[in-house]
């Protein structure tokens, strides 16, 4: 093939056409002299047969960012881009010490979707009519959580009265007004981080905030007063389960704080979102799982206030006392049952594998 072929070839095209062929992706990666991949349920497909060249990225890398090429200098680059009927998360970035370009780009739906598109149930949209106190949205990278977010803050906006406001780095989901105001903000953009976007944001009368991700002792400590003070506070975590996420968030504060930190946790919280995305068993679609723990009517405070109790919560989880909460074994027996997901990638997702697998042979 020429160079000047190679030259000519237009990459944003190749993304539209990409994004419109109908096949079912999360991520698309691109690196500079190798072929673009796509995320699939099934894992990375090449997408095309010839690599990238730094000429046929530039123009891509000038439409996410008009001074890339100044600020990947010292840091990666987070940034929205809108792409005919989607939004891309852009992350750009150096590597091979400095000699080559790389693109991580992940998928969104152009609107937020419903609660029941998300694939969690109906009720979970009984967290939302708290008014007061903090859900968590957990799970690993590439489980969705953004989208679940989104989902939760749209249902708020087209059902409630309230002023908004949102910390996210960067804006995902552009949130248009309905029933409530809604301020989005964008670190480093319109404030220097998460934390100091939270203690801003409590002087700008919210009714319900937005942190994009809880990952330091300040965010932590802003969460937990801002919960208590009245503020219905959502925010995400990296966790391999509902019950990590209490203990990660607890994990962020020093040890002689912990017991009066878990007291104000228990008294606070108002649910724990885990969710993970896995194969569907023909292998062409994404299945969410999920695992929640409610604190309804105050019915796990006592085993979060206590930290030598807090294993409790995955029995609690079992017996499931208040239909709501659930366990992530539970769902994933399910989904095997209903032949949504094969047995396989329910282990790998399980973080109880012994328990699953028991659950599974009992139901052979």
């Amino acid at each position: 093939m020429s160079d000047e072929f190679l030259a000519e070839r237009d990459l944003l095209s190749e993304l539209i056409a990409l994004v419109n062929q109908g096949e079912v992706f999360s991520d698309i990666h691109i690196e500079q002299d190798a072929r673009i991949m796509i995320k699939t349920p099934r894992g990375w497909n090449a997408a095309g047969e010839q690599g990238v060249t730094l000429a046929e990225m530039t123009p891509l890398l000038a439409a996410i960012d008009e001074d890339w090429e100044d600020k990947i200098l010292t840091a990666a680059i987070d940034r929205s881009f809108v792409l005919t009927n989607c939004r891309l998360r852009c992350n750009l970035y150096r590597m091979s010490g400095g000699r080559a370009i790389g693109i991580a780009i992940r998928r969104l739906p152009m609107e937020p979707i419903t609660i029941e598109k998300t694939g969690l149930p109906a009720y979970v949209r009984t967290m939302l009519e708290a008014t007061k106190g903090v859900i968590l949205v957990t799970g690993p990278t590439g489980s969705g959580k953004t989208t679940t977010m989104a989902a939760l803050l749209d249902h708020i906006n087209r059902t409630r009265s309230a002023h908004i406001v949102t910390i996210e780095e960067p804006i995902e989901y552009y949130l248009q007004r309905d029933q409530s105001i809604i301020s989005q903000k964008e670190v480093p953009t319109d404030t220097a981080s998460f934390s100091s976007g939270l203690r801003e944001a409590m002087r700008q009368k919210p009714d319900v905030l937005m942190v994009g991700e809880i990952r330091d002792f300040d965010t932590a400590d802003t969460v937990l007063h801002a919960g208590e003070s009245g503020h219905l506070v959502l925010a995400t975590m990296h966790t391999n389960s509902a019950l990590g996420a209490i203990s990660k968030l607890l994990g962020y504060f020093p040890a002689e704080q912990q017991a009066q930190r878990a007291a104000a946790l228990a008294n606070s919280l108002v649910g724990v979102i885990y969710q993970n995305l896995l194969p569907s068993e023909d292998g062409r679609s994404f299945v969410l799982a999920s695992e929640m723990i409610f604190n309804h009517n105050q019915q796990v405070a006592p085993l979060i206030s206590d930290p030598s109790k807090m294993h409790l919560i995955a029995d609690f989880l079992k017996r499931k006392e208040d239909n709501m909460s659930r366990s992530l074994n539970d769902v994933l027996a399910q989904l095997v049952g209903k032949k949504m997901i094969g047995a396989k990638d329910a282990m790998r997702s399980a973080y109880n594998r012994l328990e699953l697998h028991e659950m599974l042979s009992n139901k052979r």
